[in-house]
């Protein structure tokens, strides 16, 4: 009887240890990204690849989409940041009053950026 009290225990303990979402080395990354801002493109990468990973499994942690986001609109992309902003609100109900604020803010972005027009090389 005993026995059997410990392995449902450790059953279910072992259930509690396990992590609802999939968050991948989210944590180094972040604090690599604040103590070297200047590699962006290596933090981009990772937050990529782990929402890939976390879609995948279904088991997507909540922010991550609008951490992802946010780092794109950071990176001059606006339009590719709304898409993961709307998934966000998407996902997360309780996050759709700010994900609404930071999609007019990419809109805003992407209306001042300003793609410079293609000069072609003069003929030799």
């Amino acid at each position: 009887m005993k026995l059997l009290f410990v392995m449902l225990l450790l059953i279910s303990l072992n259930g509690c240890v396990q992590t609802r979402y999939q968050w991948g080395d989210y944590e180094k990354r972040l604090y690599n990204h604040y103590s070297n801002p200047a590699d962006k493109a290596e933090y981009l990468e990772g937050l990529r690849n782990i929402i890939e990973d976390a879609e995948g499994e279904k088991r997507v942690p909540p922010g991550i989409y609008a951490e992802y986001g946010y780092a794109l609109l950071e990176s001059g992309k606006p339009l590719e940041a709304i898409l993961f902003f709307n998934k966000e609100a998407e996902l997360w109900a309780e996050s759709k009053f700010l994900m609404k604020k930071m999609i007019q803010v990419a809109e805003k972005t992407a209306k001042t950026v300003t793609v410079a027009p293609v000069i072609p090389e003069p003929a030799k």
